[in-house]
């Protein structure tokens, strides 16, 4: 049995998976781009101490944050640790915030090309040079359905769509539709609660980063040799405090700015769930109630 837990940023989806865990006899795969990364801790709200002592928990802390990691990676790793966990007879859940990577794993990947550092680079040198639009204006001229779907400040995967275009000649659009057959067939959980509600669980979550030490984690991260510059230190929280340690903004206007893209991030989460119709969706508004979990395990059942 294959569970999937979705939902956006702060709905508490890592809470229910541990509680669905111990109902359901499994162990937990985290879907998370952010989470597999060593030392960043604090701001990408890994599952506690408490947490992974109840549940195995897997592809959490894995890679270091100037290691390339992306869908076709965690495609693999993900398919080999569901593999060792049905011969164990134990169940998955898999959680997580990263859409893609659901999808990648559920439904099967495009044939792209590997990434191309050089071309990377050369793009990079490019956006930094004619600024931070000049990405999305590329690709909205060579292939504008991928830029219909892609948010102008994505500089990743605004990169992996002009890589794919300029090594295969093929719009990424087009090579997107050529996936492979589902690998895996996963009953899918939303965790959903009312905009006011998530917006006040974002804020809060926030606030305890910056009162944990974020400050302090991104100046261990810079001291490493991990800089600003690398795709995990420009995720949510830790770009923002870089920002802050540059002298480019002040450390409340920081916390301010991450509660701020952190919402935007949850409604991007939400816009990317919400077509799928598989998703059966249940209202958590601040802890998983007794009811609520009764039909999440019947749901899962089924």
């Amino acid at each position: 049995m294959i569970i999937a837990i979705v939902g956006p940023t702060a709905s508490g989806k890592s809470g229910v998976a541990v509680v669905l865990a111990k109902k359901l006899n499994a162990e937990i795969i985290s879907f998370d781009s952010r989470q597999v990364y060593k030392y960043l801790n604090i701001g990408t709200a890994k599952p506690t101490a408490s947490q992974l002592r109840q549940i195995k928990h897997h592809l959490i802390s894995i890679c270091h944050p100037d290691e390339e990691f992306n869908a076709g990676t965690f495609v693999k790793l993900a398919s080999d640790r569901i593999r060792i966990l049905e011969k164990k007879g134990k169940n998955v859940i898999l959680v997580g915030g990263t859409g893609l990577y659901l999808k990648a794993l559920l439904e099967g990947l495009c044939p792209a090309p590997p990434a191309n550092k050089r071309l990377r680079r050369e793009l990079e040198a490019k956006a930094k040079k004619y600024g931070k639009m000049y990405l999305y204006k590329r690709l909205a001229k060579i292939d504008p359905k991928a830029a219909a779907k892609i948010h102008p400040n994505n500089r990743p995967r605004l990169i992996r769509a002009l890589e794919i275009f300029y090594q295969t000649g093929k719009p990424f659009s087009q090579l997107h539709q050529q996936t492979v057959p589902p690998r895996y067939k996963a009953k899918i959980i939303g965790i959903s609660c009312d905009r006011q509600t998530l917006y006040k669980r974002i804020d809060r979550r926030v606030d305890e980063m910056f009162r944990k030490g974020l400050v302090r984690e991104v100046c261990s991260l810079i001291m490493r040799g991990y800089g600003p510059e690398l795709k995990p230190m420009q995720s949510l929280g830790y770009r923002q405090v870089c920002q802050y340690l540059a002298g480019k903004i002040t450390l409340p206007a920081a916390l301010v700015q991450t509660k701020l893209d952190t919402r935007h991030y949850a409604k991007r989460q939400l816009s990317w769930f919400r077509p799928n119709k598989e998703i059966r969706w249940f209202p958590v508004k601040y802890n998983l109630d007794n009811k609520t979990l009764l039909s999440m395990v019947r749901y899962a059942k089924l």
